[in-house]
C-alpha cells in the first residue's frame, strides 16, 4: 500500500467511525428520552389516581393498626380534598392503600411484604402503579403512615396545635419505592411539656413513652401504639427499705464516719433485703419491664473496706487508682478504682436472682456523677440496662469534638461502658435548669451527639427538656423528637423547616439570632455542663442587644397577629440575655458569693447609673412576656431582679391565670 492509499484508508476509517458515534450519540439520546418518559409513567404514581382508590385494613387489625388508617383517611382529605373510605377487606386486585397486615394484602400484588414477620416499631412502605402497602409492627404501621404523610404529601406536624398541610394538587406524584426503617433507639421519651401534654401529637413526632408520674391524660394508649418498657431510672436509693438510725452500717462509711447519703452495697444484709424486697413484687411487673436500682443525686458513695475491694476488682491496694480530673465526683472516690464496679457488682447480684424467676425483667441502674467512669474488669449481666448520663459534658461542642477536653473524656467513658455493658441507655439534657429563658447553644452538638449514642450501641434515649414555652421550646420539641426518631437527620434542614413553617417571613432573622448564639458559644471555648449561667457560655449583654434588633424585624416582617404573638414569645431569649449585667448582679453575684465564701460586692459587676433606666426598661418587658406567654417565669427571679432595680413588686391583677 503507498502513501497515497494509507491516506485514504485512514480518511474512510475516520469517517466510518464518526458515522458511529453519531449513531449512538442518536441511539444514547433516543434511550435517554424513553428513560426520562418511563420515569414519569413508570416510576412514580399520579397523586390524581390514589384520588380513586380504597384504604384497606384486616378485619383483625390492632386498635393501634386502625386508627393508622383514620390518621391516613384524615391527612389525605386535609391535603387532596378527598375522603377514601375504609374497607375491612379489598373490593379488587388493584386501587387499594393496605395499613397493616390483612387477607387482602396477603392474597394480592403485594402479598411478598407479608413473608416475613416485622419488629415492633419497624415499618415498610410499598409504593406500585396499582397498590400501596403501609405495614410493620403494631406501632411501626403507625409510624408508617406519618412517615409517608411528610414524605409523599409534605404534612408536618409542628405543635399540637399546628399542623402544616400543603394543597397536593392534580401533578402530584409519588415515586415508586420499596423502604423500611427500624430506629436505632427502642425507647425514645423527650421529656418536654410541648411533646407530653398531647399524646396525639408526641406520637405523631414518634414518641413512644411517657412520664412514669404524669398524669393519666398523657399516657400513650393502645390506640396510639401503647408505651415501650423499659427505660428512665430516677435517683432511688436502691430501694433499701432500712432506717439509718438502727443500722447506720448498713451505709456509705466515709472518713472514717456513716452517711446516709448512699447504701453500702456490699453489706450482706443491703444485699438480702432488697434482693428479697424484689423477689415479693415480681408479680407487680408486667412483661418486659426494668427494676430501677439507682444511686442516690450526690458524689458519696461507700469507701469501705469491702467496697474498696471491689473497686480494685482483684487488684492489689493503691494499683488501679484513677488520677486526674477525673469528673462526676471527688478524687477520693477513685482511689480505689471507678466505684461504678460496686453498682455494677450489687446489680448483677440482684439480676442474677431476678432471672431465675422472671427471664423477662431487666434491672436498670445508671452511670451517672462517680459511677460514669465504667468499670475495668466488672461486665453487666445480660439482663442489665445501664443508662448513661450527660451531666458533665460540655453543652457547646459535640461529644467527639476535638475541641472539649471533657467531651473526650466522656466519650472514652463511653466506649467503656459500651464494652461493659450490653444494653445501653442515654439520660441527656436538652435545657439549662438554672436559667430557662438563656440562650442554650446546643442546637449544634446535640444531633452529633445522638448519633455517637448510637454508635456507641445506645438502645434508648431519654431527653430531659424544659417546662412549656420557654427558651425555643417549640423549635425544640420538633427539631429533638426528628432527630431522636432518626439521628441521621440534617439539624439544619429541620430547623430552617420549622422556622420557615411557623414564623413565615420572620424566620431569617430569627436563624440569625440561633446562629449568633451558637457562634459566639463555640468561639468561647466553653467546657460547661448544661448549670452555667449566660457568661459560662460566652454569651453576654452586647449580644443580647443585637437580638433584640434581630427581633425587632423579625415582629416587623410578621405577616399577622398569630406569628407575632409567636415571635415575641421566643424574643425572651434576647431580652434575657440583654439584661445579663442585672441578673448577674441579682441573681448570680450572690450564688457565687455563697459557694466561694466571699462578698457581694466583689462578685458584682459595675453597672453605670446611665444604664439603669435602659436596664429597667427591659427588666418590665422581659418579665411582662414571661408572664403573658406561661414562659416558666420564676417569682424569685422577679423579686431579685425588681429589687435590686428598685421597681415596685406590686400584684398585678390582670396577670394570666
Amino acid at each position: 500500500m503507498n502513501r497515497i492509499e494509507l491516506i485514504r484508508f485512514r480518511l474512510t476509517a475516520q469517517i466510518e467511525n464518526m458515522k458511529l458515534i453519531s449513531c449512538l450519540t442518536v441511539l444514547v439520546f433516543v434511550l435517554s428520552s424513553m428513560a426520562r418518559a418511563d420515569h414519569g409513567v413508570e416510576k412514580s404514581l399520579p397523586i390524581d389516581v390514589v384520588r380513586k382508590w380504597e384504604i384497606v385494613t384486616g378485619d383483625k387489625a390492632e386498635a393501634c393498626q386502625k386508627y393508622a388508617a383514620e390518621e391516613f383517611q384524615r391527612f389525605f382529605q386535609a391535603a387532596t380534598k378527598v375522603k377514601l373510605p375504609i374497607r375491612q377487606s379489598a373490593s379488587g386486585k388493584t386501587g387499594n392503600i393496605f395499613i397493616g397486615p390483612s387477607d387482602g394484602l396477603k392474597t394480592g400484588l403485594l402479598g411478598r411484604v407479608m413473608q416475613r414477620k416485622y419488629d415492633q416499631e419497624e415499618l415498610r412502605i410499598v409504593v406500585t402503579k396499582d397498590n400501596v402497602a403501609i405495614l410493620g409492627g403494631p406501632r411501626g404501621t403507625l409510624y408508617g403512615v406519618y412517615t409517608f404523610l411528610e414524605d409523599y404529601l409534605g404534612v408536618r406536624f409542628l405543635t399540637a396545635e399546628v399542623t402544616h398541610v400543603p394543597n397536593v394538587v392534580g401533578e402530584h406524584t409519588i415515586p415508586l419505592i420499596d423502604r423500611s426503617y427500624k430506629p436505632p433507639f427502642a425507647y425514645r421519651f423527650y421529656l418536654k411539656s410541648e411533646v407530653m401534654k398531647d399524646p396525639v401529637f408526641a406520637v405523631r413526632r414518634r414518641q413512644n413513652a411517657a412520664g412514669q408520674h404524669g398524669p393519666k391524660e398523657q399516657r400513650i394508649s393502645r390506640q396510639l401504639g401503647g408505651e415501650a418498657t423499659g427505660g428512665v431510672f430516677l435517683h432511688n436509693n436502691f430501694h433499701l427499705s432500712a432506717s439509718f438510725q438502727d443500722h447506720p452500717e448498713y451505709f456509705s462509711l466515709r472518713d472514717g464516719k456513716r452517711t446516709i447519703h448512699q447504701p453500702c452495697l456490699t453489706h450482706p444484709e443491703v444485699r438480702r433485703i432488697v434482693t428479697g424486697q424484689i423477689l415479693r413484687n415480681l408479680d407487680n411487673y408486667p412483661l418486659g419491664a426494668t427494676i430501677p436500682l439507682a444511686q442516690n443525686d450526690n458524689g458519696n458513695p461507700c469507701l469501705c473496706p469491702r467496697c474498696s475491694a471491689v473497686q480494685r476488682e482483684g487488684d492489689a491496694p493503691g494499683a488501679p487508682g484513677i488520677s486526674g480530673d477525673t469528673m462526676g465526683g471527688s478524687p477520693v472516690n477513685f482511689r480505689n478504682g471507678p466505684p461504678s464496679a460496686v453498682v455494677i457488682d450489687f446489680v448483677n447480684h440482684v439480676a442474677e436472682a431476678v432471672g431465675r424467676k422472671r427471664p423477662d425483667l431487666w434491672i436498670g441502674t445508671e452511670a451517672y456523677a462517680y459511677s460514669v467512669v465504667p468499670p475495668r474488669k466488672t461486665k453487666a449481666r445480660p439482663n442489665v440496662k445501664v443508662q448513661v448520663a450527660t451531666y458533665h459534658c460540655s453543652v457547646v461542642y459535640s461529644l467527639e469534638d476535638s475541641r472539649s477536653r471533657i467531651n473526650r473524656e466522656f466519650t472514652r467513658h463511653l466506649v467503656g461502658w459500651r464494652n461493659a455493658c450490653d444494653h445501653l441507655l442515654i439520660w441527656t439534657y436538652d435545657m439549662n435548669p438554672r436559667d430557662y429563658w438563656l440562650p442554650f447553644p446546643n442546637m449544634r452538638s446535640q444531633p452529633a451527639n445522638l448519633r455517637t449514642f448510637v454508635k456507641n450501641k445506645g438502645r434508648g434515649i431519654f431527653m430531659q427538656g424544659t417546662g412549656e414555652n420557654t427558651e425555643f421550646s417549640d423549635l425544640r420539641a420538633y427539631m429533638m423528637t426528628a432527630l431522636i426518631w432518626d439521628p441521621s437527620r440534617d439539624a439544619d434542614e429541620l430547623i430552617n423547616e420549622f422556622l420557615t413553617l411557623y414564623y413565615g417571613l420572620a424566620a431569617k432573622p430569627i436563624r440569625e439570632w440561633i446562629d449568633l448564639v451558637h457562634q459566639q458559644a463555640e468561639a468561647s471555648g466553653s467546657e460547661s455542663n448544661i448549670n452555667a449561667p449566660a457568661r459560662s457560655y460566652g454569651l453576654d449583654a452586647a449580644l443580647g442587644q443585637r437580638g433584640l434588633k434581630l427581633f425587632e424585624k423579625a415582629m416587623r416582617l410578621a405577616e399577622n397577629d398569630t406569628v407575632r404573638q409567636r415571635v415575641e414569645k421566643i424574643s425572651v431569649t434576647a431580652l434575657r440575655l440583654a439584661l445579663e449585667p442585672v441578673w448577674w448582679n441579682s441573681i448570680e453575684a450572690p450564688r457565687m458569693a455563697r459557694a466561694f465564701k466571699t462578698t457581694l460586692e466583689k462578685q458584682r459587676v459595675l453597672i453605670a447609673d446611665k444604664d439603669l433606666p435602659r436596664f429597667r426598661n427591659l427588666a418590665r418587658q422581659l418579665f411582662t412576656l414571661g408572664r403573658k406567654h406561661r414562659a416558666g417565669q420564676r417569682q424569685s427571679a422577679r423579686k431579685a431582679v425588681f429589687s435590686y432595680l428598685d421597681l415596685p413588686l406590686e400584684t398585678r391583677k390582670d396577670s394570666t391565670k
